[in-house]
């Protein structure tokens, strides 16, 4: 049986036995237009050999909607897939949003605790101070303790303690030993650097000094922390 699609007029062939008597929908495979064919509808022409193949036939066979391309489009086309590729691609934004903002949250906690950062990991200095952050010293929790002066001619000799009070590891600060004359004329200060860079908490750590100067016994000496500088 020979049948035209009304749209484009190409002829197919197909198996009368095939179409319901009370007629059947069929989709051409050129141009996808749909139109009902009733089995009394045969028409009388030549099959035109460009429009005869096995494949043509088997598209418009009965119980075919659509060709394998029409049904993948009608598939993407879904609502709910739609939907679906909507939610995955909402799902992936929030993971990198919330990857990214963990990063930058990260970054940010190691920046304003770098110094404490760095006094666990030293390693870690170069990384910050190429990034532009230096690593300052605090004398926050920190006291000098048990500090001895002695007098030997003019060689003053300074020693004591710096004992951390807090429970975190910190760089240890120099300290700064002032000389003042009775008269309370500034004669000199010197920077000293404590026996180690570290201090970890409820530990101490020594530092000695000996300083020649020409002054009077009973000069005052004041022993203070230099804070804000940067690690050695």
């Amino acid at each position: 049986m020979l049948i035209t699609c009304n749209n484009c007029e190409t002829v197919f062939q197909i198996e009368k036995t095939k179409i319901d008597p009370n007629g059947q929908q069929v989709r051409c495979s050129v141009c996808a237009h749909v139109w009902t064919v009733f089995a009394d509808n045969e028409e009388e022409r030549s099959l035109p050999k460009l429009n005869i193949g096995t494949n043509r036939n088997e598209e418009v066979t009965q119980g075919e909607t659509s060709p394998k391309l029409e049904d993948r489009k009608l598939r993407q086309d879904n609502p709910l897939n739609q939907k679906k590729k909507k939610a995955n691609v909402f799902t992936w934004l929030l993971w990198i949003f919330g990857i990214t903002g963990l990063l930058l949250a990260a970054m940010y906690a190691s920046i304003i605790y770098r110094s404490t950062i760095t006094a666990y990991y030293p390693i870690m200095i170069p990384v910050f101070e190429m990034a532009g952050y230096n690593i300052s010293y605090s004398s926050e929790n920190l006291l000098i303790q048990n500090l001895q002066t002695d007098w030997k001619d003019d060689i003053l000799r300074v020693r004591g303690s710096i004992v951390n009070n807090g429970s975190m590891r910190i760089h240890t600060p120099p300290i700064r030993i002032s000389i003042i004359d009775p008269t309370g004329l500034l004669l000199s200060t010197h920077e000293v650097w404590p026996d180690s860079n570290i201090i970890d908490g409820a530990n101490s750590v020594p530092f000695f000094a000996q300083i020649t100067i020409d002054a009077d016994e009973k000069a005052e000496i004041h022993v203070d922390f230099i804070s804000n500088r940067s690690a050695r």
